[in-house]
């Protein structure tokens, strides 16, 4: 003989696997969140780096010469060593 399941007791087993359900979700969410937490750590961190880098590459640019003007500055050495009689071994 079967028992016939009543109103209460379905109502019962349906609130039971919502709460089962739910409580995963919060779980998963859970899990989520660390891995948000971990990930925003690490932009933080790379962020941090990237500033250095920034920086040390606008301090480069201050020393930095263009290789025209290098060479425009080299002829003209060139230009006055031979003018001056000087023999600068290139």
């Amino acid at each position: 003989m079967t028992k016939e399941t009543t109103n209460d007791e379905l109502a019962r087993m349906v609130a039971e696997g919502f709460k089962e359900t739910n409580e995963r979700m919060v779980q998963g969410f859970e899990r989520v969140d660390e891995r948000f937490k971990q990930v925003d750590d690490r932009l933080d961190h790379i962020d941090a780096r990237l500033g250095k880098i920034e920086s040390d590459v606008s301090d480069i640019r201050k020393h930095f010469v263009y290789r025209y003007e290098f060479e425009d500055l080299m002829g003209r050495v060139k230009y006055l060593e031979e003018k001056m009689g000087i023999d600068s071994g290139k």
